[in-house]
């Protein structure tokens, strides 16, 4: 194996085509008109990610381990694409968003909120879910800094796994039909859920904020890089199996 060879070349070659296509198609779907009612935003996030992880990790056995030159800052350059990748899938999930994917506004949030208080409402057992799930966040304070939201996030993920388990065991109390249960710890659930995301919100809105100012750029001089050192390959007469 070594990058030149045809076995190597090619896993270069396929890699960097799944990463242009990755990106390509994920841009689109955002960006073209025509293309956002072409399935969910989500399911093409996910076909993104795909690509530009395996993508990236062709390429790495396409270098055998080694690069230098151009081809070395095309590499580290991708490498801190991925990575950023995952952080921002990570903030990604935490802003509340509809079926689609598309992002919560503040009122559609609210709406929300009350569809889920309206759902467990309607039985006794419900509303005292409904009392179980805001009991346990009401003493949490929305955080004001990064470091408080790294905290609260934590202790976020804490409570939610409590509320679960404390819904469980109420609903296994009283003895409900398993349909209704079922119908009623999805809804405590996902107001849980809600809340959750609703409290970190603001901060992590910034920290997307900045990703994206850290990514896109990357996401750019990777594929400038890329076109250097595909050129450079050309130039030198490198055509893989052709």
């Amino acid at each position: 194996m070594k990058p030149s060879g045809s076995y190597s070349h090619g896993l270069g070659i396929i890699g960097a085509s799944m990463i242009t296509l990755g990106v390509a198609t994920y841009s689109s779907r955002k960006r073209i008109r025509m293309l956002w009612s072409a399935g969910k935003l989500s399911s093409w996030l996910e076909f993104h990610i795909f690509l530009c992880l395996v993508g990236p990790t062709l390429i790495i056995y396409h270098t055998t381990f080694k690069a230098g030159g151009i081809a070395a800052i095309s590499l580290w350059t991708m490498l801190s694409v991925a990575a950023s990748g995952i952080m921002g899938r990570f903030l990604y999930v935490l802003i509340p968003r509809d079926i689609g994917g598309g992002e919560l506004s503040t009122d559609q949030i609210n709406q929300e909120f009350d569809r889920l208080g309206a759902d467990l409402r309607e039985s006794e057992l419900g509303s005292n879910v409904l009392k179980t799930v805001d009991a346990q966040f009401a003493s949490i304070q929305r955080p004001t800094s990064f470091r408080e939201t790294i905290a609260t996030f934590l202790k976020l993920v804490r409570v939610k796994k409590r509320v679960e388990h404390v819904t469980k065991q109420l609903l296994a109390q009283s003895h409900v039909p398993h349909r209704e249960a079922k119908a009623l710890y999805k809804a405590a659930s996902a107001r849980a859920s809600l809340i959750q995301r609703s409290v970190i919100l603001l901060q992590v809105g910034k920290l997307f904020y900045y990703w994206h100012a850290i990514h896109l750029p990357f996401t750019f001089i990777m594929f400038v890089t890329l076109a250097v050192h595909v050129g450079v390959a050309l130039w030198l007469g490198y055509r893989w199996i052709f």
